[in-house]
């Protein structure tokens, strides 16, 4: 991508780089910021895929365009699933002089989740800032490592019988106790794969993606969830639940989720 669209994507993210300033250094430093910095400003989000979907009459959707999905971003427009944001995180990454590649996930079909593999002094991490979770830290593979946030637990660890940094596992903590959540593979993945992936969360009735209203925010201290009518709000205290109406979601998505132009109640037509 060109150093306007990655001053633009950074000045998004709280760099506020004048047209002269330098990228930052690609450090560790830099990494946690930018890590924390997306997790903050662009909320997760299906709107955008649903709609991709019910304006396509072909079975395959076109493939994401960098440039349109930052302009969304920046006007407010949309968030990003796994697959958008893997897309934009990695290439700012690289057009910052990281060594950093999209990686493949497994939740339900192969390919069904996506992170960022990076290589920085001399160790691997995971970035994992699509996932609608409070990741706000790169994940340094080869460790155990737990989140816990909002009343949340989650924990990052090896696989028995893989190179330390081959494979990374996430489980989730419900009903007390870990329960296996993702698997992913750290390798570099095909184009390929990774667009039958994309195409694949485009399959009605193959993917929640095409299927259901879901937006996620991720705060310090709190996350809020919107799925199908159930507003969710996770805090150190509890979850706190409570059914919403689509009519509600044009003012919950500005004042809850800030993406006050986000097409949602086109998304909740769609849908219905």
């Amino acid at each position: 991508m060109t150093q306007d669209w990655t001053r633009r994507y950074l000045n998004l993210l709280g760099f506020a780089l004048a047209e002269d300033d330098p990228l930052p250094s690609a450090d560790l430093a830099t990494l946690e910021r930018l890590s924390r910095a997306h997790l903050l400003t662009v909320p997760f989000e299906s709107v955008t895929s649903v709609l991709r979907r019910y304006s396509c009459a072909s079975p395959s959707v076109p493939p994401l365009d960098a440039e349109a999905m930052l302009a969304s971003w920046i006007d407010r427009r949309a968030g990003g699933l796994c697959f958008e944001v893997t897309e934009m995180v990695s290439r700012l990454l690289d057009g910052l002089g990281y060594q950093a590649h999209p990686v493949l996930g497994r939740i339900s079909f192969p390919g069904s989740h996506q992170a960022v593999s990076v290589a920085v002094e001399g160790r691997r991490y995971l970035v994992d800032v699509g996932n609608g979770a409070p990741f706000f830290e790169p994940v340094p593979a080869g460790e155990t490592v737990e989140v816990r946030r909002a009343g949340l637990a989650y924990r990052f660890r090896p696989e028995d019988g893989s190179a330390p940094d081959a494979v990374v596992l996430q489980d989730r903590w419900i009903d007390e106790h870990w329960q296996p959540f993702c698997r992913y593979a750290l390798d570099v993945p095909t184009d390929a794969d990774r667009g039958a992936a994309y195409q694949q969360h485009h399959v009605r009735g193959g993917s929640w993606v095409v299927d259901s209203v879901v937006l996620v925010r991720c705060r310090q201290d709190e996350v809020w969830s919107l799925r199908d009518g159930t507003l969710a709000h996770f805090t150190a205290d509890g979850k706190q639940t409570r059914q919403v109406d689509p009519g509600d979601y044009p003012a919950l998505a500005r004042d809850v989720f800030d993406l006050p132009n986000v097409p949602i109640a086109a998304a909740a037509r769609a849908l219905a």
